[in-house]
């Protein structure tokens, strides 16, 4: 069974280069941008969907599942993430930060379902903070909103696939959940599209957006138990690739009269984004055929380097934007501001490189100690769990988990998601 899936470091870079160029676009080349490039997140949803439930299947049946799951995490996660909000609250007294109120949501992983309200509010937008000596001088939190995500993700899907250990029913589980999430954003469009536009909230909040993880996840469970041939997984992967892109180009254009790829966009708000994970498993399986051009291409040096630090990347390329912006603006003639791409890019790759070599490792070496590999046991007896779950898990837990142990496919972890 693998292990490791080298392309993947390669499909990370390609998903956080989306979102950089996403985002530093507009500011090199006023007026242009680059439809469908935010989707990088989307990839990074399905990835994660994909890794994570590999990893829980197949630590299902040990020791300390729990423990270990969330030390493992919280060791990739949080030192980054914690040490940034420590930085700004031991600087606020010395540069007299001024933020919102609702900071706090941040560090709680909660601000992708406040942020649209408190902005539409006008309570402050809690993703931006600012030195008012410094005119123009802000930091801005936005990516963010996918970390909380995912985060949440993180503290429920552990606990049910531990319930529900059969692959089959895992598997129907994700299905089921997919399908009302696309229900649950057509009606909450379709109750109030000027809120929805204007907001553009189903963007952001979990509930509208697991579908994308849970497709990855669905995957990984299917290649449990699955051997297709090459050829299959090929063909696979290409209809779930052009099908689905093929599929939201035609409602697009059935709905809309033209076809665009912004968030704002009512085909997307409502079925898109499920159809977008889609794609995004189609490459995901083309990762996984050590022959395929796609394979071959995120195998490159560069890409696997980028994939390495993505997480750092991700987490410090849109702070400086609004300095960048202002950089933008003073510089003339127009084609200069082509060199934000450069500045912007150095500064991110310098601090992810830094972040990852001098924070992330020292923590990421503390997995083998605080929450190392332990033997397989049996499941636990209903009397040691808590009486008002004990019938609900003796229903659940009747037939273990299937997985096919000579699957080439099957999916387990790749360093470090």
């Amino acid at each position: 069974m693998h292990k490791y899936y080298p392309a993947f470091d390669g499909l990370r870079a390609v998903a956080i280069l989306m979102v950089f160029f996403c985002h530093y676009m507009p500011i090199a080349l006023p007026g242009h941008f680059l439809p469908g490039f935010w989707t990088g997140v989307d990839l990074f949803f399905v990835l994660s969907g994909f890794l994570i439930t590999g990893i829980l299947c197949d630590s299902q049946r040990t020791e300390h599942y729990f423990r270990n799951f969330y030390i493992r995490r919280s060791l990739r996660i949080l030192p980054v993430f914690y040490g940034f909000f420590l930085l700004v609250f031991l600087l606020t007294p010395l540069l007299h930060l001024r933020y919102s109120n609702y900071i706090w949501t941040n560090p709680l992983y909660v601000m992708n379902f406040v942020v649209k309200g408190a902005v539409l509010l006008k309570h402050g937008n809690p993703t931006v903070f600012w030195v008012p000596q410094l005119p123009g001088m802000q930091v801005s939190l936005g990516p963010l909103w996918s970390l909380c995500v995912e985060e949440q993700f993180y503290l429920l899907w552990p606990l049910i696939v531990w319930l529900v250990p059969s692959r089959t029913k895992l598997m129907n589980i994700c299905a089921v959940v997919i399908c009302l999430t696309v229900v649950l954003r057509s009606l909450l469009y379709f109750h109030d599209p000027a809120l929805a536009y204007k907001t553009k909230y189903l963007y952001n909040a979990t509930y509208a957006r697991c579908d994308t993880l849970l497709v990855g996840a669905w995957i990984a469970l299917w290649l449990r138990g699955a051997t297709p041939s090459r050829e299959s997984l090929r063909r696979i992967a290409h209809v779930m690739f052009w099908g689905s892109l093929g599929l939201l180009t035609l409602l697009q254009l059935i709905f809309s009269g033209h076809c665009y790829f912004e968030i704002d966009n009512p085909v997307l708000q409502t079925v898109g984004y499920t159809l977008i994970a889609f794609a995004g498993g189609g490459v995901l399986l083309r990762c996984l055929d050590e022959r395929s051009k796609v394979y071959r291409a995120l195998l490159h040096p560069a890409l696997r380097r980028l994939g390495v630090i993505s997480y750092g990347f991700y987490f410090f390329h849109d702070l400086p934007e609004a300095q960048f912006l202002i950089v933008s603006s003073k510089l003339h003639p127009y084609h200069l501001n082509l060199l934000v791409f450069p500045l912007a890019f150095a500064y991110t790759y310098g601090a992810a490189f830094l972040s990852f070599r001098y924070l992330e490792s020292p923590f990421l070496r503390l997995k083998a100690l605080l929450a190392p590999g332990h033997r397989s046991v049996p499941p636990p007896l209903p009397n040691n769990i808590p009486s008002a779950l004990a019938a609900l898990v003796s229903a659940l837990r009747n037939s273990p988990i299937e997985a096919n142990p000579s699957s080439q496919y099957a999916p387990s972890q790749s360093p470090p998601a």
